[in-house]
C-alpha cells in the first residue's frame, strides 16, 4: 500500500492529552484501512508505549488521521482546508460542550452520550500560527477496536438490532447540539456553528468529473431489468436537486436543524457487543463533511445505504418513530421544551427533505458494494474510475432496484 507516511513531532500533539503527565516512549505506525475503505484521508494505526510519572510503561492504541497526502485528486476534492478543521472541531469543541450541557442538566458521567471516540489532539500545521491546513495536519483519537468496537462490513447490511441501536445514538447525536443551540445560543453561535458551514464536494471536482459520476448512476438505472424511462427521468431530476442542495448557502435555524454527519453509512460506525453478542454501544467516526443541516439527511441516507432491505421494508415507519421518540427524549434530558416538536411536524420534515438523499444513496451503492478485487492496492492509485469498474455487478443492481422500489413505497421518491 506504499510507504507509511511519517508524522513529525507526534508527541507534541498527544502528550497534552495523556493523564498524569505521561510521555511517549516510542511508537510504531501502519496503515489502518485498505484503499477504497476510506477516500478523504489516510488512516494510520499507532502502537505507542507511554511512560508514566512512576516510570512504568503502558501500551496505548491510537489512530492518526492525515489528509490524503499521496493522492492529489482527493486533496482537491475533499478540501482538507475545510474538512480537517471541521472534524477537529467535533472533538475539540463540540464533544466537550455536549458533555458540559449534559452534566449541568444532572446527567451522571457514566450516562453521557458516548458516541465519539476519545480525542488525543490535533493540529492543522507544524506552525501553530498557520491559518491554513497543510500536509503536516493530523488528528489523533483512540483506537476503539482495543475496547471491543468492531467496524461494520460494507458487504453486510445492518439487521434490526443494529438499526435500532444506531437510531438511538443518531437521535442523541442530533438532539444534543440542537439543545446546545437552544440552551446556550451564544456558545453555539460563537464556538460551534462557524466550523460547520455548508460543504459542497463538487466545488473543486470540476464539471467533467461530476458529470461522469452522474452519468454512471444514470447508466445503472437505465440498465435495471425492471426500470423504465420515468425512473431514469426522475433520477436525473434528483441528481440535479441534490447538486443544487449541495451548492445552497448555510441554512437558517429551524426545528430540525442541527450538526449532521452527512456521510452516515456502514463504514463510519463502529459497534460494541455485550456478552450475549448483542449490539450494545456505538461510535461514529469520520466527521469530515459534517455540517449544519436538517437531521433528516442523516436518517434517510443511513436507512437507504446501510440497513438490510427486508428489515427496512418491514420497519420504515417504525424506524421513523423510534428515531423521533429517542430524539425527543434526548432533548428532554437536557431540559428543552419539546412542545413544538410534534410527530406530525417531524413527518413533514421527512417529506420535505428525504427525496434529496435518494440520489446520494444510489451513488453510494457503488462505493458500499464495490468488489474488493476492483480496488487498487496503493492509496495513490485510488481514483473515481473505481466506480465504473463495478457496473452491472448483480448485488449492486439488486440494491439499486431495491432503493427505487422502497423509496416509491415510502413516498419519498417523488
Amino acid at each position: 500500500m506504499g510507504e507509511v507516511p511519517e508524522i513529525t513531532d507526534l508527541h507534541r500533539v498527544i502528550e497534552p492529552h495523556l493523564l498524569q503527565g505521561g510521555k511517549i516512549d516510542s511508537y510504531k505506525t501502519k496503515y489502518l484501512t485498505k484503499p477504497g475503505d476510506n477516500y478523504g484521508s489516510l488512516m494510520l494505526a499507532i502502537s505507542a508505549k507511554i511512560r508514566q510519572a512512576d516510570d512504568s510503561v503502558e501500551d496505548l492504541a491510537l489512530i492518526a488521521k492525515l489528509p490524503p497526502l499521496t493522492n492529489d485528486l482527493y486533496w482537491q476534492i475533499f478540501q482538507p482546508e475545510r474538512t480537517c478543521i471541521t472534524e477537529n472541531a467535533v472533538y475539540k469543541y463540540l464533544a466537550p460542550e455536549l458533555d458540559k450541557l449534559q452534566l449541568e442538566a444532572g446527567i451522571v458521567p457514566a450516562h453521557l452520550f458516548d458516541g465519539f471516540p476519545r480525542y488525543f489532539g490535533s493540529r492543522i500545521s507544524l506552525n501553530p500560527d498557520a491559518p491554513k491546513v497543510d500536509r503536516d495536519a493530523v488528528l489523533v483519537q483512540e483506537n476503539v477496536t482495543f475496547r471491543g468496537y468492531i467496524p461494520g462490513n460494507r458487504h453486510s447490511a445492518y439487521d434490526l438490532g443494529h438499526a435500532v441501536l444506531i437510531l438511538h445514538y443518531m437521535a442523541q447525536f442530533h438532539a444534543l447540539p440542537l439543545a446546545l443551540r437552544l440552551r446556550k445560543p451564544k456558545v453555539f453561535d460563537e464556538c460551534i456553528r462557524p466550523y460547520f458551514k455548508k460543504f459542497n464536494m463538487n466545488d473543486n471536482m470540476g464539471p467533467e468529473t461530476t458529470n461522469m459520476l452522474n452519468d454512471e448512476t444514470l447508466a445503472d438505472i437505465r440498465a435495471l431489468p425492471n426500470g423504465d424511462d420515468s425512473d431514469h427521468k426522475r433520477v436525473q431530476q434528483l441528481l440535479d436537486i441534490y447538486e443544487a442542495f449541495q451548492s445552497t448557502k448555510d441554512v437558517k435555524d429551524g426545528l430540525w436543524t442541527s450538526i449532521v454527519h452527512m456521510d452516515l453509512w456502514i463504514n463510519n460506525m463502529m459497534v460494541k457487543y455485550d456478552d450475549a453478542g448483542l449490539p450494545a454501544k456505538l461510535k461514529f467516526v469520520d466527521f469530515q463533511i459534517a455540517q449544519y443541516e436538517s437531521v433528516v439527511h442523516d436518517l434517510i441516507f443511513f436507512l437507504l445505504s446501510s440497513v438490510d432491505t427486508l428489515v427496512l421494508e418491514e420497519n420504515y415507519k417504525n424506524f421513523l418513530s423510534i428515531y423521533y421518540k429517542a430524539f425527543i427524549q434526548s432533548l428532554q434530558t437536557v431540559n428543552v421544551d419539546t412542545t413544538k416538536y410534534s410527530y406530525e411536524a417531524f413527518l413533514d420534515e421527512v417529506q420535505r427533505v428525504a427525496h434529496m438523499q435518494v440520489p446520494h444513496a444510489l451513488f453510494m451503492t457503488k462505493v458500499v458494494l464495490a468488489e474488493n478485487n476492483t480496488l487498487p492496492s496503493d492509496y495513490k492509485d485510488v481514483d473515481l474510475s473505481v466506480l465504473t469498474k463495478n457496473r452491472g455487478v448483480e448485488k449492486i443492481m439488486v440494491k439499486l432496484s431495491d432503493i427505487l422500489r422502497l423509496t416509491k413505497k415510502f413516498n419519498i421518491f417523488y
